[in-house]
């Protein structure tokens, strides 16, 4: 199908090329994507939604570009997330034949590292992903998040920190939800600037949840995976539909290993974009820096769209000699943007495109059309109000939470929430073995 295996134009293998030789380990300082629009006279702290915490080769790939990618969500939303949808989009670039596919998923419930062993980091509080996954296809990949609460042992949704609703000219308020957040510039703090000194301290808080693992094959080199992200409320429907924080997308490119310099690295998907980069605001710990091959298998049997397994512990692999790197990744996310969907099926929410493709990379990939309605975004009244990024609004206005016609996730065997919960323990408290960065 077109929409699994397309091909570029010559122009964008042109537009790919570029990429090759801009990128290199010298990527640009950070610059965060526009965040969404804050309330009125308000001003809205720094944060990151969606992380890369771990990258490992998976080990006997013939071509050499298959990784388990693993990440961690925070919910800055007005509601606690109980699921994670992601589905490839257009942005999804190959340069020689197949581009990035989905081809597996699964939850490591102690979180980074991937494998048994669980090495925190510092500063996070001490969860267990108790979630499953409940979809998984070439496409798009669905999980339920439960969030285990070792201090109050607590099992349910991610818990929410509402930045958009303080209200109106409440800066100190947006700041106090943001771990490591001051307000700096004017005596009076409702005047001042928000301000995070250190990335690593914002997902410190009860709001995120680590251990979601997707495994991407036909991964190479001066390729982009592309794709939309949505946190799901407790009956299973969008936040976005009535928060900008409850949605975005993710864009993660792999860097040539071996070009050399230090060049001005900014290539962008879409025109929301200010391109990729490789700080702490992306990947925790240098995990755009692949040194290890994984010692699990995420895997999935792809059987009617719903079929997914979770780890399976196979023998540690050790990381290259002197951990000389095995590929390098650079990425940028942005809140309230959806691309056009790579397979349309994948929109099971009818939600509205609104993330244009920069001129020189459109028309390259051979998706198909889609009928999400990409220039009837709804109304710019999205729980914030007048909160859009980028082009147009992000409004609710015609987007569905899915009928009964929608595709619904099925029920996955997985292992008992107790045995998870009691690894996870022995993996958290008990762990010698650091992570090799």
């Amino acid at each position: 199908m077109s929409h699994q295996r397309h091909r570029l134009t010559s122009l964008s293998q042109a537009i790919l090329a570029a990429i090759a030789s801009a990128f290199s380990v010298g990527v640009k300082a950070a610059l965060a994507d526009p965040p969404p629009a804050p309330p009125p006279q308000t001003k809205l702290p720094p944060v990151f939604c969606f992380r890369f915490t771990d990258i490992k080769a998976v080990e006997d790939d013939p071509e050499g570009d298959k990784f388990q990618i693993a990440f961690e969500v925070l919910n800055w939303s007005n509601q606690p997330a109980a699921g994670v949808r992601i589905a490839m989009n257009e942005g999804t670039r190959g340069l020689e034949g197949a581009a990035p596919t989905f081809a597996g998923a699964g939850i490591d419930g102690n979180g980074r590292p991937n494998g048994p062993d669980a090495d925190p980091l510092p500063g996070n509080q001490l969860f267990t992903n108790t979630g499953k996954v409940v979809q998984s296809t070439e496409t798009a990949i669905q999980w339920n998040a439960s969030q285990f609460d070792f201090n109050t042992f607590v099992d349910g949704p991610i818990p929410n920190r509402n930045l958009l609703g303080v209200g109106e000219r409440n800066t100190p308020a947006a700041c106090a939800l943001v771990p490591g957040c001051r307000v700096v510039g004017h005596p009076n703090p409702f005047f001042g600037t928000p301000q995070v000194a250190d990335w690593e301290t914002v997902d410190n808080g009860n709001n995120v949840l680590d251990g979601f693992i997707i495994t991407v094959d036909d991964f190479d080199e001066a390729e982009v995976l592309s794709f939309n992200w949505d946190l799901l409320n407790v009956g299973g429907n969008r936040i976005g539909d009535t928060n900008d924080y409850g949605f975005g997308t993710v864009n993660i490119a792999r860097i040539p290993i071996r070009e050399t310099g230090n060049p001005d690295s900014d290539f962008r998907i879409f025109e929301q974009n200010t391109g990729v980069e490789r700080s702490n605001r992306l990947f925790a710990e240098n995990s755009h820096t692949v040194t290890e091959y994984s010692p699990v298998d995420y895997d999935t049997t792809i059987a009617g769209g719903f079929s997914a397994t979770n780890a399976l512990a196979t023998q540690t692999i050790n990381s290259t000699a002197g951990d000389e790197p095995i590929a390098l990744f650079a990425a940028e996310f942005g809140a309230a943007i959806t691309g056009e969907f790579l397979n349309p099926a994948d929109n099971i929410f009818g939600v509205p495109v609104n993330a244009q493709l920069i001129a020189s990379n459109s028309g390259s990939s051979n998706s198909g059309s889609s009928n999400s309605g990409s220039s009837n975004s709804g109304s710019s009244n999205s729980g914030s109000g007048n909160s859009g990024s980028g082009t147009g609004g992000i409004g609710t206005g015609g987007i569905g939470s899915g009928g009964s016609d929608d595709p619904q996730p099925e029920s996955v065997p997985e292992p008992s929430a107790m045995a998870m919960l009691g690894m996870t323990a022995i993996a958290l408290f008990g762990y010698k073995r650091k992570r090799r960065s």
